[in-house]
């Protein structure tokens, strides 16, 4: 960091000796010039910005007291270092007293100066560090709170009325993002560029494929700049990225609708060719496209022909309609939804219930931001369809030959999993199979032929209740006895003696 001097003398020899047999430009200094006294020197610091400033204690006009008064009152950034003689050394004790930083004896030692001017250098640098750092967190605290509409509880707004920046904010998106797998966007693998740049900022990070860089300075980043940065970022990206840049602004108030602009501007080009868009160009118009309706019902009539072919060929076709008009991606998207919903339609109410569907309103188009990501989407969900209805269609046979399994079967201890492992289908599909086909799940279905053939034989035998139970697949009488009064409504004895009566 380099740092501005000024040197006040009213002796101009050790104004010369001061400014050129020292060499400051080793250790970053640049004086910037000199000045016989005090007024003078008011004078330069009015128009030339100083870090620090060397001053003799007695001077014609405006002495060194005057001017460290001067100085602390308008240019109280200014560190001041005095020199006095020994019989104005209570002068000195008075300039340290009002806020002089430190002083050095006539004749000045050389080394001695050097080492003082290298030590207030350090002080200054650090105490801007640590401006800086609070001032980022201030700036990084009340961008988060304007870009994600938080609550202002901390007054970041009164805070920020003392920073004065101009600024431009820059949206940073990767192009296929969900087909590239690539990490999260991180700000700190960019930070180390703007620094290279010297263009000061601070990013959020909005969404994993977002990351807003909000770039300011004190007079502002001009365009040349930015065609810079842009390039860097591209070449970063190996041209995978998206970018939206604004013009430079200084009311920090608009961070919030600024970035909604922005934003927008991306959104609307979000899958296109385009990679950079600016604030300044006007959108197109929305083009309207109409939910067809002909070609949802001849989609539909694919899956459910399991027409495998049709369907792609059908998908094909819309998307290609979909870039001749240049549809944006949410538009797209609804497309896709309508379709979806237009084939469940035409099922039976519970058909695809059992079907983790990948395209939904929560789609997120930051993440599938490119057409054929969700081309992928649809495709995958119409594929689900398609398998689904093929299974259906295979599981009549199926549950057929489970019913008559059980039928055969249903006096001997049988599992679930010993009827799947017949069919050769897992114990989940077979019970999900089993409860669409029949309206029951598996052990009531066997729980009412069990019943159904006891209650026959109580009706029609004489044989004792227990062996009844036996008989049609119960080991324990007291269970079947439970059993038997919760599908009939009494017991077993109850039962018998009933149909007895009626006989």
């Amino acid at each position: 960091m380099t740092l501005k001097m000024l040197i006040v003398d009213d002796e101009p020899l050790i104004c010369q000796g001061l400014m050129n047999t020292i060499p400051w430009n080793e250790m970053e200094i640049d004086v910037v010039g000199s000045a016989i006294n005090g007024k003078k020197a008011l004078e330069i610091m009015e128009t030339e910005p100083v870090d620090i400033v060397i001053t003799d204690v007695y001077m014609p006009e405006m002495d060194g007291i005057q001017l460290s008064k001067a100085i602390i009152e308008h240019f109280p950034d200014v560190t001041i270092i005095m020199i006095s003689g020994y019989e104005e050394f209570e002068y000195a004790r008075q300039a340290l007293r009002i806020g002089v930083e430190d002083y050095l004896l006539k004749p000045v030692d050389i080394d001695e100066l050097w080492a003082l001017v290298g030590k207030v250098k350090q002080q200054i640098e650090e105490t801007r560090r640590q401006q800086q750092s609070k001032n980022e967190t201030i700036l990084s605290n009340y961008l988060s709170q304007q870009l994600f509409h938080l609550p202002d509880s901390y007054h970041l707004s009164e805070k920020i009325k003392h920073q004065h920046y101009a600024f431009r904010l820059l949206l940073i998106e990767k192009r296929n993002y969900y087909k590239t797998n690539q990490s999260a966007l991180s700000y700190d693998k960019l930070k180390q560029m703007m620094d290279q740049m010297n263009v000061s900022s601070i990013g959020v990070e909005m969404h994993e494929n977002q990351l807003v860089l909000f770039l300011y300075d004190q007079e502002g980043i001009f365009t040349e700049k930015i065609d810079q940065l842009t390039a860097m970022i591209q070449k970063y990206f190996n041209g995978d990225v998206s970018l939206a840049i604004s013009s430079c602004y200084h009311d920090m108030h608009q961070l919030a609708t600024l970035y909604q602009k922005l934003n927008t501007r991306l959104s609307y080009y979000r899958g296109t060719s385009k990679q950079v868009v600016t604030d300044d160009e006007n959108l197109p118009s929305v083009n309207n496209y109409n939910y067809n309706r002909q070609q949802a019902a001849d989609l539909a009539e694919a899956v459910f022909q399991q027409n495998n072919s049709a369907v792609r060929n059908i998908v094909a076709n819309l998307f290609h309609r979909f870039e001749d008009k240049s549809l944006t991606l949410q538009q797209i998207k609804r497309q896709c939804l309508f379709l979806i919903a237009s084939v469940k339609e035409r099922a039976q109410e519970s058909m695809f219930e059992q079907i983790d569907f990948r395209l939904s309103e929560d789609t997120d188009l930051l993440i599938y931001n490119s057409v054929c990501a969700l081309q992928d989407l649809l495709e995958a969900d119409l594929n689900s369809m398609l398998e689904y209805v093929e299974r259906s269609n295979d599981s009549h046979w199926i549950i057929q030959q489970a019913k008559q399994y059980i039928e055969k079967n249903y006096q001997q201890d049988i599992k679930a999993l010993e009827v799947a492992e017949a069919h050769y289908i897992t114990p989940n599909y077979f019970s999900m199979l089993f409860k669409q086909e029949t309206g029951q799940n598996y052990s009531e279905y066997l729980n009412t032929i069990r019943i159904n053939k006891a209650k026959e034989l109580l009706s029609d035998t004489s044989n004792k209740v227990f062996e009844i139970a036996e008989y049609v697949g119960y080991r324990e009488y007291k269970y079947f006895v439970q059993v038997f009064k919760n599908y009939v409504g009494i017991t077993p004895t109850q039962f018998r003696k009933l149909h007895s009566i009626e006989k």
